[in-house]
């Protein structure tokens, strides 16, 4: 196919751009990674195109036919086939690539100029101010941080304040806090963008201590996570014999950090009843001495779904002998074979994913596949904890 050249010396825009949103969404698309500096591809998927995948469309294989004439009659895209299953459609998880060198005909196309006001500011703003940052801003050039209501200025003058914060021990939190108008949250991606403008100073930038709660047997034999706070109470006030409790609140327990003294504070729900405990825990979290005198078994308890054997998982990168609790997991199993289960898109658990395998045989063999039998879940609050029986 002859494409013709228009008066403005680039290639005509085909008339279908107007008629089909999925390509121009695609060119819209990669036009915003250009902006962001993100990378220029995407995989083909229900969530990227759905329109593919709208299978009662008797256009589908043409939409699939516009997409790949920009690859092939337009050199925008270079389209990558996946290797698919026999039932599968030819571009499903199929990898587009755009050509940088086309940004100026797709945006004279999308009537979508490069002209960018706030980036402009940006780097005039930041060439004054460089030498408030010790790697004279650097940093701040390779990523642009976009806060629209307070304008590129306000902005480069928030990060340059945190030269004089960090003079003195600080938290990321508070940090961010005090330089960026009382948003204690501000930063908490950004800690390494924060130790490469200000280097020399960044030790003063403190760990957050995860707060955890835990209740403490007179003798412990074995430690238990508990994923949500009415049965950590409940199992607490059962007082179960060598078995210390965790309430580790989901992910909270999984830092990779929060077996570093420091990085861990604990709150006892009963510390003066039993010292040698006390001591008998802290030794086996904080590792000392090669660890506790005498093994200790370590169990995570948590709902019967898969965002809760995505915690197991998590926590096995920081608890590598950890395994899902059987005393538990037992009778919410049961019940969910016996049909008392919820269905995955209630209760706000649509977006959960499957982890796959956890490393736990238990979870792997038994758990995991009894909810992708049933397509159901259950909390571990459905288990009364009088019905629990301990065992290793």
């Amino acid at each position: 196919m002859h494409n013709q050249i228009n008066d403005q010396g680039f290639l005509a825009r085909p008339r279908w751009l107007d008629e089909e949103p999925l390509p121009r969404d695609l060119l819209d698309r990669f036009l915003t990674k250009l902006e962001k500096g993100q990378r220029l591809s995407l995989r083909i998927t229900p969530r990227t195109a759905p329109q593919l995948y709208d299978f009662q469309n008797e256009d589908v294989k043409y939409l699939w036919a516009l997409v790949k004439s920009l690859d092939k009659e337009f050199h925008i895209f270079n389209i990558k086939i996946a290797r698919t299953k026999p039932n599968q459609e030819v571009y499903e998880d199929a990898q587009i690539y755009f050509v940088p060198e086309q940004e100026e005909l797709v945006r004279h196309w999308l009537n979508r100029p490069a002209l960018d006001p706030y980036a402009l500011v940006w780097q005039d703003e930041l060439a004054k101010m460089k030498e408030q940052f010790e790697d004279y801003g650097q940093a701040l050039f390779e990523k642009m941080v976009r806060v629209p209501e307070q304008g590129p200025e306000r902005t480069l003058r928030a990060f340059a304040r945190m030269g004089k914060e960090l003079q003195r021990p600080v938290t990321l939190r508070a940090l961010s806090a005090r330089c960026f108008w009382g948003d204690s949250k501000f930063l908490d991606r950004s800690e390494d963008l924060v130790r490469a403008l200000f280097p020399s100073v960044a030790h003063n930038l403190l760990p957050r201590p995860i707060l955890m709660a835990v209740h403490l047997p007179q003798k412990i034999e074995q430690i238990l996570f508990i994923e949500n706070q009415d049965t950590f109470i409940a199992l607490a006030q059962r007082n179960l014999t060598g078995c210390a409790l965790v309430y580790s609140a989901g992910f909270r327990g999984s830092a990779l950090r929060i077996r570093d003294t420091g990085n861990a504070l604990f709150s006892y729900l009963n510390p003066m009843q039993h010292e040698e405990a006390l001591r008998q825990f802290q030794t086996w979290w904080f590792n000392e001495n090669g660890g506790a005198t005498e093994p200790v078994k370590c169990f995570f308890w948590g709902d019967l779904d898969f965002a809760g054997m995505a915690i197991l998982k998590a926590l096995r990168q920081t608890f590598p002998d950890i395994k899902a609790w059987q005393p538990g997991y037992q009778p919410l199993l049961e019940r969910l074979r016996d049909g008392w289960g919820h269905a995955q898109d209630s209760s706000g658990k649509s977006l959960q994913k499957d982890p796959d395998l956890t490393g736990c045989e238990y979870s792997d063999l038994q758990l995991l596949p009894a909810m992708r039998e049933t397509e159901t879940f259950i909390d571990q609050e459905a288990v009364n904890v009088m019905e629990v029986e301990l065992r290793s």
